[in-house]
């Protein structure tokens, strides 16, 4: 490991400048907690699309899929990118378009609208959890980037990054998350598209990719039941266990219209499955240049330091930066947008629009210490993205699903099928079995909701649509 670079400091030093910048300067178009949610309702395409990218693009992708792929090729890497990139299409096929027909501003709104009493608290305290795995994986990649390339000391950049993030996204909101996505998206795209090409350039590379082992290239599953129903637990629990995530619906809800968000949506979605090829073939290719590293999260860097002049260095710093930056700061923002719309109104009803925006901005650094704890414990990026997104699989795909298509059942069904999907994961994953405990835990709240549905009489909560 090398020491820092006053060029490297100077240049990363300029960009978080430049975002912050761009961050606080969007605050001044935050009127009310509209604004600050879902950026009033007006994002063109151009900016939805760059936004979701970026939002999905964070530092499991650029850290822990490129680790992923370093040990076990193509098949490492199933739920990200190719598990988050279904996600984006399915969304925008089946989902965007119907949750815009209501006014909403949350996921837990939709379940008030549509099975009213205690659904929409219920389905909040679902959606809390999976934010601090979320958020946490960002903080951690933020420590290992800086401390892999400039020797700066992991636990003091992972509470640096955090502080960053808090800082620009509480002023901001929505508008400075979608402003400076929009930056850090060019800025990734640019820096890992040239550390593929310089690494694959190199004199002496012409036979890398026929030394890559023939196993990494192999996509599809390892007989057996318990492989294959790995496999597709890997397509399913980003692919749609991320569906009913709060910071996918803000964009579609923030988009100027149905066809902005459907069509961003799918742009994203090829973008992202585009990009998010450059770490996983340079984690395949580094698997060959770089054996035998310790913690393969970090070959992205160890191929920078490597392969790049000090200059290439800072770029690629200043994407991966961006990647984990562009997703912390959506992850902040989703939960304070769920307690100031859904738990603090149910717990005090009648507060205002002006308190509502209070709460927001209170939310953002107290949900962000919090993450910043679990950053703090755990040590990988890429299995702690993966497991957040478990718990909306098991509790809040279902119901979501099931009440958007399917207009018989109401608050016991979806409240029923929330809690024994949570339930059976906790027990499931007790057990320690080789099968996937989030997969057989949806089956356990699909039918759940499925026989409470059928059985039980069509009934509405006061509120419920």
């Amino acid at each position: 490991m090398r020491a820092a670079e006053p060029a490297i400091w100077a240049g990363v030093a300029l960009y978080l400048a430049a975002v912050l910048a761009i961050g606080l300067r969007a605050s001044a178009r935050i009127q009310d907690n509209a604004d600050y949610i879902v950026a009033g309702r007006r994002l063109p395409a151009w900016l939805c699309t760059f936004t979701l990218f970026a939002t999905w693009f964070g530092g499991g992708t650029a850290l822990g899929a490129a680790g992923a792929a370093y040990r076990s090729g193509l098949r490492g890497v199933v739920a990200d990118p190719f598990g988050a990139a279904l996600c984006l299409f399915v969304f925008g096929a089946f989902y965007a378009k119907v949750l815009r027909r209501v006014e909403l501003l949350t996921v837990a709104d939709w379940f008030r609208h549509r099975f009213g009493g205690h659904a929409e608290p219920l389905a909040a305290l679902c959606l809390i959890p999976a934010y601090l795995g979320w958020v946490g994986s960002q903080f951690v990649a933020f420590g290992f980037i800086l401390n892999a390339l400039t020797g700066f000391d992991t636990t003091a950049a992972i509470v640096g990054g955090a502080t960053f993030v808090i800082v620009y996204t509480m002023a901001g909101g929505l508008w400075a998350v979608s402003l400076t996505d929009a930056v850090q998206a060019a800025v990734l795209t640019l820096g890992l598209g040239v550390l593929l090409a310089v690494v694959l350039g190199a004199p002496g590379h012409a036979g890398t990719w026929a030394a890559i082992p023939a196993e990494h290239w192999r996509f599809l599953p390892e007989p057996g039941w318990p492989a294959r129903l790995g496999w597709v637990q890997a397509w399913l629990v980003i692919g749609l266990g991320a569906i009913p995530s709060q910071d996918l619906l803000q964009r579609a809800l923030a988009a100027r219209s149905d066809r902005v968000a459907v069509g961003s949506a799918h742009a994203a979605g090829v973008l992202y499955l585009t990009v998010g090829m450059f770490p996983v073939l340079l984690g395949m290719v580094g698997a060959v240049l770089l054996p035998g590293l310790d913690n393969p999260e970090l070959v992205v860097p160890r191929l920078c330091l490597a392969y790049l002049h000090p200059l290439g260095i800072m770029l690629v710093l200043g994407a991966l930066l961006s990647a984990i930056m562009s997703s912390a700061d959506s992850a902040l923002l989703a939960p304070a947008g769920i307690v100031s719309e859904n738990l603090a109104p149910w717990l005090r009803p009648g507060l205002s629009d002006a308190a509502r925006l209070r709460i927001s901005r209170t939310v953002v650094p107290a949900f962000g210490a919090l993450s910043l704890a679990v950053a703090l414990w755990f040590e990988t990026v890429y299995s702690l993205m993966v497991s957040s997104w478990s718990v909306l699989l098991v509790s809040l795909l279902v119901p979501l699903t099931g009440g958007m298509y399917w207009r018989r059942p109401g608050r016991a069904a979806a409240s029923g099928s929330m809690v024994a999907g949570l339930a059976a994961w906790i027990a499931i994953a007790r057990l320690d079995t080789v099968w996937p405990a989030d997969l057989l835990a949806a089956g356990v709240g699909l039918a759940v909701f499925v026989a409470l549905g059928a059985l039980l009489p069509p009934h509405r909560e006061p509120g419920a649509a």
